[in-house]
Parts: structure tokens; sequence; C-alpha cells
């Protein structure tokens, strides 16, 4: 069963005016009682007024409810503070402090207390105290009700006997410790329901990653045989048409292609016998960077780029998992993918983080797939599957950065990388 302090603020909503019903029906309840069968002398007439506002508040406050489902942090505090309104207006004109029900206040402090942050308890709960306090001195008495009326304080003229101040002192502890120990529980409680959607959330994460692993080593494992076959097939190509120098000129670039294909594979089986071990080599950042970029234009012949690499940045130097060269190469990758013109690339670093900022002049990101990306299977690109973004994001995540893409106001995407460094500086 979920508790009121995690409940959704529409759920709270719906539980205070109900609560609220009970009240108002407790109280016309004892009201009957009083006219009919004690004979209790009250100002009726101003009684049922404040009942009447207080239903006429509660009735549309569920008719708001029932049209709209959002409900602010604000709004529960207002509701919670004419809580607080009415019953000192029921109290003023049934004995005030004297009136035993005067304990009513801590109803809807405690409901503050679990649900709504201090900056709505506190004052919540100071209003409460002062009107207590005011009810000592300004109500319609009435001697049925008032407590040890013959037993005063010494010295006292103002009719306030021991026992309502001690009903008092008694509010005073009571609301104190509900307003700090209550909201300090559901905050807490709060962050730990908060910390399990996480773990949640990166328990699917991993699964799904750990399904991306295996797909990748069984693919990985399958291309060697094919890789060897097409680069033999390519070679006797070039030894049988010796004399067409535009076929030798592709059969050349595709050969280096395959090659680079194969490389790619041995990268692959070595940064899996690396992530074994226990450490991690250190490297200048500015070289990391630089390898980083030279080995993508390799790659991307077709692209044009415009690299910009803080000259001013220090000289320092880190440990990288190879995993985040990859995960850069990636983000590179969906930059010259979207257009590969006029890419701009900015890299700067500090001692304590590294920044990439990718500009390029593709379609931007669909407002529909805003939200979505860097989920498993999720491509703004027609052709891609989203395994690329989707990985960027869960290492980068894993090492406490993060990758943030969103766009330029004159078109295009623009990728930021921001990604923590346990750097030490180059003496």
């Amino acid at each position: 069963m979920n508790t009121l302090s995690l409940s959704p603020p529409q759920q709270n909503m719906q539980r205070l005016l109900l609560v609220r019903t009970l009240f108002l029906t407790g109280v016309c309840a004892a009201l009957a009682a009083a006219y009919w069968t004690v004979d209790l002398a009250l100002p009726y007439p101003a009684l049922l007024w404040i009942i009447s506002a207080l239903t006429l508040i509660n009735i549309l406050a569920w008719g708001r409810l029932k049209h709209s489902h959002a409900t602010s942090q604000v709004e529960f505090f207002v509701q919670l503070l004419v809580d607080v309104m009415g019953v000192t207006l029921l109290l003023f004109f049934c004995g005030g402090a004297d009136n035993p029900f005067v304990s009513y206040y801590l109803v809807p402090l405690c409901i503050s207390a679990a649900t709504l942050r201090w900056r709505y308890t506190l004052p919540l709960a100071l209003t409460a105290l002062s009107l207590y306090t005011l009810l000592f001195y300004f109500k319609v008495p009435l001697p049925d009700l008032a407590p040890g009326s013959g037993h005063q304080h010494h010295g006292s003229s103002n009719g306030v006997s021991l026992h309502t101040i001690g009903m008092w002192f008694n509010f005073l502890i009571s609301s104190a410790l509900i307003t700090y120990f209550v909201v300090k529980m559901a905050e807490a409680l709060r962050e730990q329901d908060a910390q399990l959607a996480d773990l949640r959330e990166d328990s699917m994460r991993d699964e799904q990653l750990m399904a991306v692993a295996t797909l990748a080593a069984g693919t990985a494992h399958e291309l060697g045989t094919p890789l060897t076959t097409i680069k033999t097939l390519v070679s006797e190509l070039q030894q049988t048409h010796t004399d067409d120098p535009e076929l030798q000129s592709d059969l050349a670039l595709l050969k280096h292609q395959i090659q680079h294909c194969t490389n790619t594979l041995h990268q692959l089986h070595e940064r899996a016998d690396r992530s074994k071990e226990t450490t991690l080599s250190t490297q200048a950042v500015r070289d990391y960077c630089e390898d980083i970029i030279d080995n993508w234009l390799l790659m991307r012949p077709d692209v044009s780029t415009d690299i910009t690499i803080d000259e001013n940045a220090p000289e320092v130097t880190a440990r990288f998992d190879p995993t985040i060269a990859q995960s850069i190469g990636n983000l590179l990758n969906n930059a010259a993918d979207a257009c590969p013109h006029n890419i701009r690339i900015n890299i700067s670093w500090s001692v304590s983080s590294m920044t990439w900022g990718i500009d390029d002049n593709g379609p931007g990101i669909a407002p529909e797939l805003s939200t979505q990306l860097g989920q498993a299977f999720t491509s703004s690109k027609g052709r891609g599957r989203g395994l690329g973004l989707f990985l960027t994001h869960s290492t980068v995540n894993r090492y406490g950065g993060e990758v943030r893409l969103e766009n330029r106001d004159q078109g295009g995407t623009r990728t930021v990388l921001h990604l923590p460094l346990h750097t030490q500086e180059v003496a």
C-alpha cells in the first residue's frame, strides 16, 4: 500500500478533500447533538455559515480536481491553510482555546509535513500556533467547555487556566516534533523512492547493454571469415585488372576499408582484454583528443570540418576507458551522417573535466524523438538503429558524464559531451 508521502499530488488532494468532508460531517453531527440533546448554547447561525463556506470550497475543489489532474504544492498549501482558518473560526465561536477539539490543528499540520516541503510546512505550523494563541484572548466563551476554571494561574486575570496553558505547550511541542521529524522522514522516503527508480532504470539499461554486447561479440566472431574472403577477392581483382586505373583506385579504397574493418575487430578484442585489467594507463589529454580526431578523419574522408582544440587548456594526463573513444567516435559519426559538410568541433578541458562540442548542419532532431534519443533502438536516422547513441549515453553516464543533444537556432544539431577526468598535471 502506498503511503501518503509517496502518492502523486492529485491523490494527496483527493485525500485532503475526503478528510475535510469527514471533518465537516463530524462537526455537523456534533452541532446536531449539542442542539437537540445537550441543549448547549452556541451561535448556530454563525457556525452554519462557516460550515457552508467550507462545504462550498470543498465542492469547488472536487470539481476542479475532476476536470484538471494537475495539482501544485502551492494549491495544496492553500487548501491546508483553508482548513486551519476554518477550524479557527469554528473554535472562535465555540470557546476558543478551551475547546477540547483545538488539537485538530495537528491534522492539517501532519498532512503538510508528510507531503510538502519545509518552505510550506513551517509557515503553516507558525500560522496554526499563532491562531491557537489568539484563541486564548479572542473567543466567544463557553463556561461549559472551560476546563478547570476554578484553578487559574496565580495573578491571572485574563481567564487563562493552567489546563489551557498546558494544552498550548503540548500543541507547541507536538507541532515542532511533527514539523521536523515527519518532514525529514517524508523527504527520506521521497529520496529513497527516487534512488530506487534510478536503480531500476540502471538495471534495465545494463540488461540492454548485456544483450547488445552479446550480439556484438557474436557478430565480431562471424565477420572474421567473410572479411578475409572479401580481402582475398579484392587482391585477385587487383591482379587481374591491372590495365584499369579507375577500377584499381576503387579496389584500393575498398581494400583500405576492409583493412579498417579488420583492425576494428582486432581492437575490439584488445579492448575486451584491457577491460579486464584493474588499472588503466594514463595518456595526455591533448594527444588523446588528437588521436580520436585523426582516426575519425581517416575513417570518414568525406567530411569537411572546422576543429578547434583549446590552446590554453592545461597539459594534463588522464586515464580513459577504451569505450570512451568509441563513444566520442559515435557522436562524430552521427554528425557526419546528418551532414558531412562544415562540421564544427570544439574541444576543451580543465584539470577536472573534458568537454566536446559538435555542431552539424543536418535536419536537426524531430520533436517526437527529442525525449527518446539515447534509448535503445531509437534513431533520428532512417537507416539507423539507435544503438550507437544508446551505447554512448550508457558509457558516458557510467563514468559520471553526460551527453546533451539540442536543435540549433540556425539549423542542425548541437551535441555536447561533458566528462569528468581523473587527471594529474604534467610537470
